[in-house]
């Protein structure tokens, strides 16, 4: 059964919520929990070359932050996804964790049920943020919408989301779809829907006006 399981590390230096997300996850049917670390340096000298599946990873760590680990993992191993936990709702956090790589952002208070259920998802090809962050990602990227448009954004989903943190750094469609294993049509269709509910018409206006 171990085999068909997805290969966990957890990153946490709070040992109180170490052991509790170690306790659950040990028993788990979906995840095998490989080890925890309460640093990256701990990690990075436990690590050793194993195949990990996913990195639920702290990101106010003592010495290394969560961030730069993300940066290390996704660089040696590129197929394994890294979701930041953390409690920070810090807009330019939350991004530098996006841009080097992590697949979604859950904060501590998320229940241990909803978390495995969020770490499955990105198993499965998604993008996970607790809905606070997933509003911050969406004012960081509309500070001057009117009500009316904050309205309108705020119905993006979170995979709109995704792409719109790509194409705002440069990804071309061909790019997006790679990263997110859809066909280019399907990307295509997301940005018709992202645009209809900006109200704007081009990724030029996406990236200029917001």
């Amino acid at each position: 059964m171990k085999n068909d399981m997805f290969k966990l590390v957890i990153i946490e230096d709070n040992l109180v919520i170490q052991k509790a997300l170690e306790g659950y996850f040990e028993a788990s049917s979906q995840f095998e929990l490989l080890f925890c670390a309460t640093s990256a340096e701990e990690f990075m000298s436990v690590w050793k070359e194993q195949r990990i599946d996913v990195l639920l990873c702290d990101i106010g760590l003592p010495g290394k932050s969560g961030i730069e680990t993300t940066w290390y993992v996704k660089r040696k191993s590129s197929s394994t996804q890294v979701v930041m936990f953390t409690v920070f709702e810090d807009k330019d956090t939350i991004f530098q964790a996006l841009c080097v790589g992590a697949s979604g952002y859950l904060l501590k208070d998320t229940p241990l049920r909803k978390i495995e259920e969020q770490l499955l998802e990105v198993m499965d090809g998604g993008s996970v943020m607790s809905p606070q962050v997933a509003r911050m990602v969406i004012g960081f990227f509309h500070p001057l919408l009117d009500k009316k448009g904050a309205k309108e954004a705020d119905r993006l989903t979170q995979r709109e989301i995704e792409i719109v943190s790509m194409l705002q750094h440069g990804a071309s469609y061909k790019t997006v779809a790679k990263k997110l294993f859809i066909s280019v049509d399907t990307v295509k269709f997301h940005i018709r829907n992202i645009y209809s509910k900006l109200q704007i018409n081009s990724r030029s206006e996406l990236i200029n006006k917001y």
